[in-house]
């Protein structure tokens, strides 16, 4: 049976190796992309606190005056952390932001994109191919599915093979020597080195098939139940949310409203204020003020005053979180830590007051609904912070020299049994 499956992968090793190197090589890379690029922008996106930040309306207006004709705002994220500055996204070009100085009002510009980052990001997925337009074979998509599908084959065969025996061999199988010869070095690389990576190369290669096959994909999920429509709008869905923001805006109507006939309902008062000529005329004169007192502020005014009312009582919920994230009607709030990355509490806020009318807390979202959050989460490794993406570092660089090192003595083997004939 041993040989049966050292066999396979062998022949399951060989004509993937190549592509799972590379896959594994640019994993590598891509693991401290978020860390180097905002290393790299560090101007734009760190600012000096000082003091209390300026209104969120404010800050945006700012932001406006500096877009082009056509761009618009489509979202605000404000990070916890007071030296992070504040990301406005904007509509066009796609998926581009804007960063400001939430203490002065400076707009910092935006963050550059290191090219090498999409090169190695289009290499790991595609292998730089580009999807067809007319609807054809994804070649780049389709091996790098494929190899990834192989890949863990190669690592289950390859730890079925190395399963010792006996407490001696297993001594032995988990050693990496370096003072026996290059060739021992590098054949315990393979056996010991590649059993000690097995388990986060396995997590990485089954997570990342998600993205590669449909019916995989929905495999996967369906072992967290049944698939359902998630909302953010309440118990009801959206048409209760906007029920429930038309009786708020409605009852604030009818509140202010006052009866036609005025005159009908109060005889007395308006008879009072006939002879009470003194008393109307200090009202008239008294317009001005009047008009004043019951005007809104230039911050209120602001169509954007409800993205700052949401944030204030967004923030009073929290004693801490990762970011705040607001776009017209919502808030989502990352709640940061350890685990899933991608855990966020939604809540929905009436647009022109700020009110938050209705929540969808992560606490309560299906099974099914987080898993799609961790598979991502531990596909690159982030579920642990820096210690599990330093971890991911070193098993996706090993895991790329695995099929070198196989090669190898693949290649040496064959050359030593045609000496041997000759």
């Amino acid at each position: 049976m041993n040989k049966f499956f050292k066999k396979l992968h062998l022949w399951v090793s060989v004509p993937f190796g190549i592509v799972i190197t590379i896959i594994c090589f640019t994993g590598a890379l891509l693991v401290f992309e978020s860390d180097i690029v905002a290393l790299y922008n560090k101007d734009v996106l760190r600012v000096k606190p000082a003091g209390e930040p300026l209104p969120l309306t404010t800050l945006i207006a700012r932001v406006e005056q500096g877009l082009a004709d056509g761009v618009e705002m489509t979202g605000v994220v404000v990070s916890s952390d007071p030296a992070e500055a504040y990301k406005v996204n904007i509509s066009r070009p796609s998926r581009t932001a804007v960063y400001v100085d939430q203490y002065t009002g400076e707009v910092k510009g935006k963050a550059g994109r290191l090219p090498f980052f999409n090169t190695v990001r289009r290499l790991h997925r595609w292998l730089m191919d580009t999807r067809p337009a007319d609807g054809g074979i994804y070649w780049g998509k389709m091996i790098v599915g494929a190899s990834t599908l192989a890949f863990v084959g190669i690592l289950i065969t390859g730890i079925v093979i190395w399963w010792p025996r006996n407490r001696k061999m297993l001594k032995n199988r988990l050693k990496i020597v370096m003072r026996k010869g290059q060739n021992r070095f590098w054949y315990d690389l393979h056996v010991a080195g590649g059993f000690y990576v097995a388990l986060l190369l396995l997590a990485m290669a089954l997570t990342g098939l998600t993205w590669s096959y449909e019916w995989y994909r929905d495999g996967f999920y369906s072992m967290f139940g049944e698939a359902t429509t998630q909302t953010a709008k309440g118990k009801d869905g959206g048409r209760a949310v906007k029920s429930e923001r038309i009786a708020v805006e409605n009852g604030a109507v009818t509140m202010l409203s006052l009866p036609a006939d005025t005159a009908a309902v109060q005889p007395d008062a308006v008879t009072a204020a006939t002879v009470q000529t003194d008393a109307v005329t200090s009202a008239t004169v008294q317009a001005d003020a009047v008009t004043a007192a019951t005007m809104l502020s230039a911050e209120e005014e602001s169509e954007y005053y409800s993205w700052h009312k949401a944030l204030e009582a967004v923030q009073a919920k929290y004693t801490s979180y990762k970011t705040i994230t607001l776009t017209d009607g919502t808030a989502s709030v990352a709640l940061g830590g350890l685990g899933n990355q991608r855990a966020n509490d939604k809540y929905s806020f009436n647009t022109s007051t700020g009110e938050i009318t209705s929540s969808n807390l992560y606490a309560d979202t299906p099974v099914r609904s987080k898993a799609s959050g961790w598979v991502r989460t531990i596909h690159v490794g982030t579920w642990g912070g820096m210690v599990t993406k330093v971890l991911y570092f070193f098993a996706a660089l090993l895991g790329a020299t695995l099929p070198l090192t196989g090669y190898y003595f693949w290649i040496r083997r064959l050359y030593n049994k045609k000496k041997r004939k000759k």
